[in-house]
């Protein structure tokens, strides 16, 4: 009895550090200069140091950015006098180690008839040490245009979610794109306006691997 209880302590002790393996960092909340609306990630606990330090220094690059952009909407509020409205916010959208993506929102409200947010991605693979682009994944023209294809179907046969009258040539796929790695492919996050109305939201379309793998010549 006694050795059952033992070894029953013992893997309560040892699965959560097992489960703690299997993600690529620990992400935590960090809040910019004591304002609340200002609340971006920093990561910790990677395989890479090196890595870590890079990651957070592109967050705060970020969130440095962003209070900027707070400042100059406060700035025009009290110029041409409506309530100015700023929120940051962020998501972890894929934390299996060696890849990390999360996800940043931007609301802004700058008068009119509603505010707008923006969003943008991080990701970063820890094994080759470096932040990933979409024009990092879809390297060669053939990848590109076999996504936009997938999109278009997609966005097509949705008439009520996406622009009815959406063109090929509207989906813009580039280095700024956002997007977020999953098991089986990635993400597109695409922005207001983009290529659905303002009601329809941060429209995100999972594509599977195997839609541009195939072109994939490395």
């Amino acid at each position: 009895m006694k050795k059952l209880c033992l070894c029953f302590i013992l893997f309560a002790i040892i699965t959560p550090t097992v489960f703690a393996n299997g993600q690529t960092a620990l992400v935590t909340d960090e809040i910019y200069k004591d304002i609340e609306s200002l609340k971006y990630p920093q990561v910790s606990e990677t395989e890479k140091p090196g890595m870590e330090d890079k990651i957070n220094k592109a967050f705060q690059k970020y969130i440095k950015e962003s209070y900027i952009e707070l400042k100059e909407n406060e700035e025009q509020a009290e110029k041409y006098d409506f309530h100015a409205e700023y929120q940051t916010d962020y998501e972890v959208k894929y934390n299996q180690s060696p890849k990390l993506s999360i996800l940043t929102s931007n609301y802004i409200y700058s008068g009119g008839a509603h505010g707008n947010t923006t969003v943008e991605s991080f990701n970063f693979d820890i094994d080759k040490g470096k932040r990933v682009y979409l024009t990092n994944i879809l390297t060669e023209k053939e990848q590109i245009e076999a996504v936009r294809d997938y999109v278009w179907e997609y966005a097509t046969e949705r008439p009520d979610i996406f622009y009815p009258d959406l063109k090929k040539e509207d989906i813009k796929l580039t280095k700024d794109t956002a997007f977020y790695f999953t098991d089986d492919g990635i993400t597109l996050v695409f922005q207001q306006y983009e290529i659905a109305p303002y009601v329809a939201g941060n429209q995100e379309i999972h594509v599977p691997t195997e839609v541009y793998e195939k072109n994939d010549k490395k």
